[in-house]
């Protein structure tokens, strides 16, 4: 009977990859201790939009976390919209949900929200169960080692209140510690702001794919430097080395997406010393270990690995 044993033998070379702490002047202490971050030991791999399912990808469909679940993902990155009735339900955004349930788009070219009835009525790809944000929460009642992060992609209120607060809520009448495992993503400043009236959440991801084109990397940096804001996640267009050494400097975490195929992640490893990827096909097992073995390569020999009969 073979077993394999993996034994990760931390070095300072890995606690460089991992915290960034290096020749900056600003120290890893500086970070506010007040958010948890604790997550982040496991979270190498995160499911975009639950994950691929069957080749399609990012439907937010139950049939697609199902599968990436039994395939060992445990962070899954859910796009949200509202319904006609400001419902908040799964989805990236309703033009792409017409197109995944073979409406026909108004020659108009609008698409407007559908009901709630007609969204849990639908079908993605003929096949496939959309998910309400209440059947959301109820998984991770049923999944307790389930972590939520939100891409709510509205970036102006009331639409961001109207979102968090129902998310809040369903969670609090469920089950309130369902709240400690749902990270949200925020898009700009503001958005901090607005959600930490809602909830006092314990940690946050501050992403840059939304902000403009003449966004400042400095001003992100400062402000989430000055709230406690620990995760950044971007994008190869948007790396920024001197914003990542920052980041990485002051303790911070670097995500990218969106990666299928190790060789990328394992270049952005060694370009970028990222610490984790969005995917949509990717196994949580492949991502964490062409983590380890790139690690290892890159810093020495980190990673033993044995075989016993």
């Amino acid at each position: 009977m073979k077993s394999k044993l993996l034994i990760i033998l931390y070095t300072i070379a890995a606690i460089s990859i991992l915290s960034g702490c290096s020749s900056h002047k600003v120290p890893c202490s500086a970070y506010s201790l007040t958010n948890e971050y604790s997550w982040l030991n496991d979270a190498m791999a995160i499911a975009h939009g639950f994950g691929e399912v069957d080749g399609y990808t990012v439907t937010n469909c139950l049939e697609a976390f199902e599968q990436n679940y039994q395939a060992g993902h445990r962070f899954f990155e859910v796009d949200f919209m509202l319904t006609s009735e400001q419902t908040a339900v799964a989805g990236h955004d309703w033009l792409s949900f017409y197109e995944i349930t073979g409406r026909t788009i108004p020659e108009s070219g609008s698409t407007p929200p559908l009901t709630l009835k007609e969204f849990k009525q639908s079908s993605i790809h003929g096949k496939y169960t959309p998910v309400t944000l209440t059947q959301i929460i109820d998984l991770m009642v049923q999944y307790p080692d389930m972590y939520l992060i939100t891409d709510t992609k509205d970036t102006v209120d009331p639409m961001i209140t109207n979102t968090f607060t129902q998310i809040v809520n369903t969670a609090t009448a469920t089950d309130p510690a369902v709240l400690d495992r749902i990270i949200p993503q925020i898009y700009n400043n503001e958005m901090y702001d607005i959600i930490y009236k809602i909830h006092p959440w314990k940690s946050v991801i501050y992403t840059l794919y939304n902000q403009g084109m003449e966004f400042s990397y400095d001003d992100v940096f400062d402000f989430a430097l000055s709230k406690g804001i620990k995760v950044f996640t971007t994008f190869p267009a948007r790396s920024d080395l001197t914003f990542i050494d920052k980041v990485h400097a002051s303790g911070g975490y670097v995500f990218m997406h969106t990666f299928n195929d190790t060789d990328t992640v394992r270049d952005f490893i060694y370009s970028h010393d990222i610490c984790g990827v969005y995917t949509d096909s990717l196994s949580n097992t492949e991502i964490k270990q062409t983590f380890q073995r790139t690690i290892a390569q890159k810093y020495g020999k980190l990673f033993l690995y044995s075989d016993a009969e």
